[in-house]
């Protein structure tokens, strides 16, 4: 007999202190299940390799300090020599039974899912699991559609869940990206990026320098760049941008010199002409003042509590309005073109 939906009731679940899951690394890699994409010989696995270390050592992860426990590394494009070259060049100790690792393992269709449900049992210490790749872990006969990416990211998902045992997984990018999304990049469908709880992406700037981006995007994290730099076998952080910061630096200038004039003022109507003399601004036309404004009204200019709104008469042209308001609700203005 079919089981009834579990349901709670919103009020009840409001005052309800629930537990909150705690960061893997902290401010940077959330519980759950995350994958990690980038170009081929880029440094992924030294990365995730170094991440394991961290982990089980409880040393910082990239300048943010992490939560120690036992991990578990299916590397299934490397030998065990490789894998022991590797150590030996990351770390002199590691302590006893903490860093569990194997180059062998059963794909997704034939029990990957089982197997590694059988290694929690016994181990119920194990915090982290990485799996490298994710091509691998499928095999050859996997289904190629957003349906079928998302049912094996789901399997890992539900292991997840269930055990309480975060998983990063290691995948592959296309050599063609998308302008308007690079975690578009990731091979096979959105299916995967978007069953995945937090995504990253490793860029280097060329094919031979030791400088790269790490871009971080996540439902539990806000997005944020790290400029990162290899060094020792070991990826260090250079320095790290919020998108507060991302926003800003690639904000106009004149945008905060409105924010500033309008909060002085409270409120002021007129053209774009007039509104750049009183702003005493002669780096932009008025055409480009006004599409600044329409483009930042409901990021910038709303989070500062200005309400903005445009209307063209035959007597007065374009009228650009501003108001500081309380409780500004982020609806957008209505563009009025009565004549």
């Amino acid at each position: 007999m079919l089981e009834n939906i579990k349901f709670v009731d919103a009020q009840e679940l409001l005052m309800t202190p629930l537990k909150r899951s705690p960061f893997l690394v902290d401010d940077l890699v959330p519980s759950g299940v995350s994958i990690i994409g980038g170009d081929e010989k880029t440094g992924k696995s030294w990365m995730m390799l170094h991440l394991a270390l961290c982990i089980a050592t409880g040393q910082d992860f990239l300048g943010h300090s992490v939560h120690q426990g036992s991990v578990f590394y299916l590397s299934l494009e490397d030998s065990m020599s490789r894998l022991q070259d590797r150590l030996f060049k990351l770390t002199d100790e590691i302590p006893f039974e903490r860093l569990y690792l194997a180059t062998k393992s059963a794909t997704l269709e034939e029990g990957l899912i089982e197997q590694i449900t059988r290694i929690v049992e016994k181990r119920p210490d194990i915090r982290l699991f990485i799996i490298d790749t994710l091509q691998l872990a499928r095999g050859d006969d996997n289904d190629i559609s957003y349906a079928g990416d998302y049912a094996d990211i789901a399997k890992i998902i539900e292991f997840s869940r269930e055990y309480g045992v975060d998983v990063f997984i290691v995948h592959h990018v296309r050599k063609q990206g998308d302008s308007r999304n690079i975690f578009n990049k990731f091979n096979g469908t959105k299916g995967i990026t978007g069953a995945v709880d937090t995504m990253f992406l490793l860029e280097k700037e060329n094919e031979y320098s030791d400088k790269a981006t790490l871009y971080v995007k996540g439902r539990d994290l806000q997005y944020r760049e790290l400029t990162i730099r290899f060094a020792d076998c070991k990826w260090e952080l250079v320095s790290e941008k919020t998108l507060e910061q991302i926003t800003h630096e690639h904000t106009p200038e004149i945008v905060f010199s409105l924010i500033d004039f309008l909060k002085e003022r409270r409120s002021w109507r007129g053209s774009a002409t007039e509104l750049l003399e009183e702003l005493g601004d002669k780096s932009v036309a008025p055409n480009v003042l006004t599409k600044y404004v329409n483009q930042y009204r409901l990021s910038l200019l709303l989070d500062e509590g200005i309400e903005y709104t445009y209307r063209r008469t035959h007597a007065e042209g374009r009228v650009l309005s501003f108001q500081i308001c309380d409780g500004c609700d982020g609806r957008d203005g209505q563009e009025d073109n009565s004549r």
